[in-house]
């Protein structure tokens, strides 16, 4: 094998290896997602609002992750993440400007409220939903004092 046929392998090598490691993570992080509300099923429900939301590009994929955080109250205001990941930045940056002020049902563990689901069903309602003729209501953080 010439020295330019082993760079050539190598370098295929490495970006299969890429390609599988990041398909990898975004299967492993969608199950773990899918787990999570399964067993959050049997948790009590909790009013909540979307507060504020950002996106971000994942590393050697090309896809855009949006991250919403919300805050609830369970004997005191706390605040929870949602992920969810889109193919182009575009439809993450809309995702999360629909999204921004809605009011959520949230699901908390018994016995450790700061553990949460928000689940995928809950937010595939809200941005099916028709668009709301009344004004949006104060988010919670307004209300609580959060910062």
């Amino acid at each position: 094998m010439t020295p330019g046929t082993a760079s050539l392998c190598k370098s295929i090598f490495r970006g299969v290896s890429y390609f599988v490691a990041a398909w990898g993570a975004l299967f492993i992080r969608r199950w773990i997602k899918r787990h999570r509300e399964r067993v959050a099923q049997s948790w009590p429900l909790v009013e909540g609002v979307i507060l504020s939301g950002s996106v971000m590009h994942i590393r050697k994929t090309s896809y855009f992750r949006a991250t919403l955080q919300y805050a609830y109250f369970v004997r005191e205001y706390r605040t929870g993440e949602y992920f969810h990941e889109f193919s182009t930045e575009a439809d993450a940056d809309a995702f999360v400007r629909l999204m921004k002020d809605k009011r959520v049902q949230v699901r908390y563990k018994r016995s450790n409220t700061g553990k949460t689901v928000l689940e995928q069903s809950v937010v595939e309602h809200l941005m099916l939903a028709p668009a709301s003729t009344e004004p949006p209501s104060p988010p919670i953080a307004a209300l609580s004092g959060i910062r």
